[in-house]
């Protein structure tokens, strides 16, 4: 029998007081419901979106909390609504059904973007002057492959909501109907769930059910599917053998077909059939990493924990216990984003709309919960994360020696003669300060000036070989038939030697350098074009920040407080003209008429094709205006002993006080 548990023991012993982390950099949510935008592959990296400045466009970056890097791993030719990470995929899904998914992290070849996340600042600098072809090509694979854009596809004609992956279990024995492959779980605003296959992107299944799908989750064993819309039902359906017309099993080649039979709907806690309101509906749901619980969240701030082995038994309550959020029925409280933790750690996250995140203790019953504070500062280690793209100087100050090492072979390469090497350490670490600062246009020609100096010295040391043989062939065939080792002279073959061996090595020398030349040159050219991203990125910021700027001193600001629930009741769009033109100031006077009637046609076009998406709540509620402490997705790293929250200001890191794991409940420290 469930049991609703909205008293709770308080704890601190969960998660740790320290080490908690926020790095500066943040998770921009494009919908103010949508807010699963983050997600974690292996043990330190937490992949997220940054949109573009046409605000069409976005790059996929990653972030790895043990080096405090970021770096761009795709562009997108879309602004995400949601991203989801596992299992060495990236995928993320747009308006009009766009869908995009590609592989990162461990799952890619070993000589691909496994190995370049551990690499130091130092060791993508060309400290050896003497790179081979092999290294060369790496270093333009991977710039050329930061400029690739993503391939993407449609599934449907409406926004995906959410994206969810499931692969092949291997610590258990799969259900016998599963997928053999990983697959992606896309929920739709046109009212449907499609499955597609991550190995084709083709669709494997499409479930349709009666109302805009916010979630949808396939368990850990492949048996079950659940789906969350913005009506009160949690849906459910079981992977069965498909039957034909006359009822026998429809085979192929002699394996039985299966498809998604639907098992029923829930009502969940909280949700009314009735309620038309901003808060119905839920977006945050999932199975624990054994598949023995179920957790659903609504926006209402209740969560509901199920037993999945009974869910689809007729007649049994499947609900186990039913929560609260820490602010139930609160504009800031709605649950946005959930998940269990990986391994053996037994807790549950969720986050709330706006700066908090709660941890509940399965092993009691989630009796014991935790609630972690986003907007207390002083809680957390403030970090700036550092783009790959662009390099630190003071990450080479720290290393002397091999600096000191570097400036020394960098002029040897250039003049070997040994006045040239004493007033070149004489004028001490000025090169060196300005070795990893983009050069001026001035600076840029004199490296290609010494380029071009070398390629001709090297075609006039030549001339004097050719010369030096011809001359020598000539004194032999004029010595009279001598013996040629009269009076002490070098014989002529010795002095073509050597004078071949100088060519030889002058040569030599002179492509090393200009290898190096190119190297740094093609470094600094790829170095301002991330420092050129990089700052159209804080443009960007600052334009975003303007316009909320100039929204909250705009007629449009008081909006939704003068229109309130326009629409909710039968007068619908006639009640959403009125208001807005009755709280429209004077045109004479603000120039603001022409901006009203086109926002008035908007509208009433979105009110009369998605009239229960609440228009005016989605695009004129407070919602519309970030907050700081705005939550955009959490997720566990591999071992489950790490929590990523992505939030507007920045991704927070939480560490799981293991020791307690270990000891809890059977010990209790005093």
């Amino acid at each position: 029998m469930a049991v609703a548990n909205n008293s709770y023991n308080p704890t601190e012993d969960l998660i740790l007081a320290t080490p908690r982390r926020r790095f500066r950099t943040g998770v921009r949510w494009q919908h103010w419901q949508l807010r699963s935008l983050i997600g974690s592959d292996g043990q330190n990296f937490v992949y997220f979106p940054v949109p573009g400045t046409d605000n069409r466009s976005c790059q996929v970056q990653r972030l790895n909390a043990k080096t405090r890097e970021t770096e761009t791993v795709k562009r997108l030719s879309f602004n995400p609504r949601c991203l989801v990470a596992r299992n060495g995929w990236v995928c993320c899904g747009g308006e009009l059904g766009i869908f995009c998914a590609f592989r990162v992290g461990a799952r890619n070849p070993p000589d691909e973007t496994d190995r370049r996340p551990d690499l130091q600042a130092d060791d993508r600098l060309p400290l050896s002057l003497d790179l081979s072809e092999t290294a060369s090509s790496s270093l333009a694979e991977a710039r050329n492959e930061k400029n690739l854009v993503a391939q993407s596809t449609s599934f449907g004609k409406d926004r995906v909501n959410c994206i969810t992956l499931w692969s092949p279990p291997t610590l258990a024995e799969p259900f016998e109907g599963a997928y053999n492959q990983d697959v992606a779980i896309l929920a739709h605003n046109d009212s449907s769930v499609v499955v597609v296959s991550l190995r084709d992107q083709e669709p494997l299944d499409k479930i349709t059910y009666p109302d805009y799908m916010n979630r949808g989750v396939i368990s850990p064993d492949g048996r079950l599917l659940i789906a969350i819309s913005d009506d009160p039902y949690l849906y459910v359906h079981e992977r069965r053998e498909k039957r034909s017309e006359t009822g026998t099993t429809v085979r192929v080649a002699d394996r039985p077909v299966y498809e998604w039979s639907a098992c029923g709907s829930i009502q969940l806690k909280s949700q009314s059939k009735d309620d038309r309101s901003d808060n119905r509906g839920s977006f945050a749901a999932c199975f624990s990493s054994t598949g023995k619980y179920l957790a659903v969240g609504t926006q209402y701030g209740t969560i509901s924990i199920f037993d999945v082995a009974s869910i689809v038994v007729p007649g049994i309550d499947a609900l186990i216990t039913s929560f609260s959020a820490s602010r139930p029925n609160a504009e800031f409280g709605a649950v946005r984003e959930m998940a269990f933790s990986p391994g053996p750690v037994d807790l549950l996250a969720w986050t709330e709309d706006r700066g908090r995140v709660g941890i509940a203790d399965i092993r009691t019953g989630f009796d014991s919960r935790q609630i972690l504070y986003l907007d207390r500062e002083d809680d957390f280690e403030h970090w700036t994360a550092t783009d790959r793209g662009t390099i630190d100087p003071r990450l080479l100050e720290q290393r002397g020696e091999r600096n000191e090492t570097l400036l020394s072979s960098f002029a040897n390469a250039l003049d070997s003669s040994t006045e040239s090497r004493q007033n070149r350490q004489s004028e001490g670490q000025a090169p060196l300060a300005r070795y990893n600062i983009p050069l001026t246009a001035e600076e840029t020609a004199v490296l290609e000036a010494i380029q071009d100096f070398r390629r001709r010295q090297d075609q006039y040391s030549a001339a004097p070989a050719r010369t030096g043989t011809e001359s020598g062939s000539n004194t032999n065939s004029n010595s009279g038939g001598g013996n040629g080792s009269g009076s002490g002279a070098r014989p002529p073959w010795a002095e073509r030697a050597t004078r071949t061996a100088e060519g030889t090595r002058t040569r030599e020398r002179t492509a090393s350098v200009s290898r190096a030349v190119n190297e740094i040159l093609d470094n600094i050219r790829d170095q301002r074009e991330r420092i050129r991203d990089t700052q159209e990125r804080l443009r960007t910021r600052e334009d975003n920040t303007t316009e909320r700027r100039r929204y909250a001193a705009s007629p449009f600001s008081g909006l939704n407080t003068t229109l309130g629930t326009a629409g909710s009741g039968t007068s619908g769009r006639g009640a959403l003209v009125s208001r807005l033109m009755a709280h429209t100031t004077n045109p004479a006077s603000s120039g603001s008429w022409d901006n009203v009637e086109a926002l008035a046609a908007y509208l009433m076009r979105e009110w009369e094709e998605n009239p229960t998406r609440r228009v005016l709540g989605t695009f004129m509620t407070s919602h519309s205006r970030p907050g700081p402490y705005d939550t955009a997705g959490l997720s566990w790293n591999e071992n489950g002993d790490a929590l990523f929250v992505g939030a507007e200001n920045g991704i927070y890191e939480f560490h799981v006080n293991q020791l307690g794991r270990r000891l809890s409940p059977s010990i209790t420290m005093s």
